[in-house]
């Protein structure tokens, strides 16, 4: 039985979110962009601030949240950002979320140590809804994101992603397995992976107490492999090759990491260096890699426009060239639906 009966794992899209040329939400695009993920098998969608979520007005978020949920109707979790530069803020629209259907909140807390602890355990007594810890700013210490996680009951899942995200991830998911609070679904690692604390036997296929906690990667699944081999058990990237990142984080469940490292190095790693390439653009919603992620949706026919409000720069044209050349020959599902417009 799944605790808190939510297992967020595996490939998790951040959505990029849809405008029309006037910067207005454009609902169908939505609905088609869930249809593509799904399709491309997401274990969970998300909104987050890849999503353009600070960018957002409360009624937008309302809007888009209330749609998704009605139109995912249980076939993947939802999970949603709710984050606030205030506690009464975050607790707010985390209430949002659960009116809204959502499934679980994802919060990233602009302060850390005991303020982070008390703000989890506040939403878990008042919002009572599932929680995502989301660490982005490396601002939560492992001790800190553990008693955030046993003090806070509907906390789920950490999303581990400031520099450095691979190491801490080994040590977190070693400090949960320790407090039986890792999910037992989840509670192997690779072969010969020591948590990079300095413990032995932590390997492939050993038994951990069942937990209500999983610990997934972030930062565009820039180091994905290094994060599974942690511990991690998915990531949550950008949403138009997720049927790649999908592949790799099966082949590492499966416990063969070779394939899944194989994989990751040529359906992934390509699109990632070619978008590096352009440097990171302006704006604060993930830059040139949303404003890529919508252009390739877009000649999909799945969004209308490539919009972003948060000022994310076009990739110039070589960098696209580079990109359609290897979604095309890595015969990812985007290039595939391109195909059939």
């Amino acid at each position: 039985m799944v605790a808190n009966g939510i297992d967020i794992h595996g490939a998790v899209p951040v959505l990029a979110m849809p405008f029309d040329d006037n910067g207005a939400i454009d609902e169908q695009s939505l609905l088609r962009e869930i249809d593509f993920c799904l399709e491309a098998d997401s274990q969970a969608i998300c909104f987050g601030i890849g999503s353009e979520s600070n960018q957002l007005t409360d009624a937008e978020r309302a809007q888009v949240w209330t749609l998704a949920a009605r139109h995912l109707k249980g076939a993947a979790p939802l999970v949603v950002a709710t984050s606030h530069a205030s506690r009464e803020g975050t607790i707010a629209l985390t209430r949002l979320a659960r009116e809204c259907g959502a499934d679980c909140a994802m919060v990233n807390p602009p302060r850390g140590g005991d303020h982070l602890v008390a703000l989890f355990r506040e939403l878990s007594d008042q919002v009572q809804m599932p929680l995502m810890i989301q660490d982005a700013a490396g601002n939560a210490p492992v001790d800190v994101l553990l008693r955030a996680s046993q003090e806070g009951s509907r906390v789920v899942a950490a999303k581990i992603e400031p520099a450095g995200a691979a190491l801490k991830i080994g040590r977190l998911v070693d400090a949960l397995r320790a407090e039986g609070l890792l999910s037992g679904a989840e509670s192997t690692v690779s072969p010969g992976h020591t948590g990079n604390t300095g413990n032995t036997g932590n390997t492939h296929g050993s038994t951990g107490t069942v937990g209500r906690v999983t610990v997934l990667g972030g930062a565009g699944g820039s180091w994905l492999p290094e994060e599974l081999e942690a511990g991690s058990v998915g990531t949550m990237p950008h949403p138009a090759i997720i049927d790649a990142f999908r592949t790799v984080c099966d082949r590492y469940a499966a416990g063969d990491a070779a394939d899944g490292l194989d994989v990751y190095t040529r359906q992934i790693a390509p699109l990632l260096r070619a978008v590096a390439v352009a440097g990171p653009g302006a704006g604060d919603g993930g830059g040139t890699m949303v404003w890529v992620h919508k252009a390739l949706l877009q000649r999909a026919g799945i969004l209308r426009t490539t919009y972003c409000r948060s000022g994310n720069t076009p990739a110039p044209d070589s960098v696209m060239a580079r990109v359609l050349e290897h979604v095309t020959r890595a015969d990812l599902l985007v290039a595939r639906r391109e195909g059939r417009q």
